[in-house]
């Protein structure tokens, strides 16, 4: 099924990074499904907002992550992020 967003590129992605800083630090089902959607989706990120998303999900590792299955969710997202990129 082929799905149509209205809105700008910029306006998808920056809500990508809101559903980030929503999950992070939360104990719940929404940080593997936020993560898997964000790496399935690079492709809607700007650049500028992947760049946040990587510091969000760095700045969080002094606060924790929560259990140890989401800090594994956030470390692949992390991991996934940079695979296309030379930080």
């Amino acid at each position: 099924m082929k799905v149509e967003l209205n809105g700008k590129i910029s306006d998808i992605s920056a809500m990508l990074v809101s559903a980030v800083r929503y999950a992070l630090g939360r104990q719940t089902y929404i940080v593997n499904w936020t993560c898997e959607f964000i790496a399935k989706n690079q492709h809607l990120l700007l650049e500028k907002d992947k760049l946040v998303i990587l510091r969000d999900i760095e700045q969080q590792k002094k606060y924790g992550y929560g259990d140890a299955c989401d800090e594994r969710d956030w470390l692949w997202l992390k991991e996934k992020l940079l695979e296309d990129k030379e930080v």
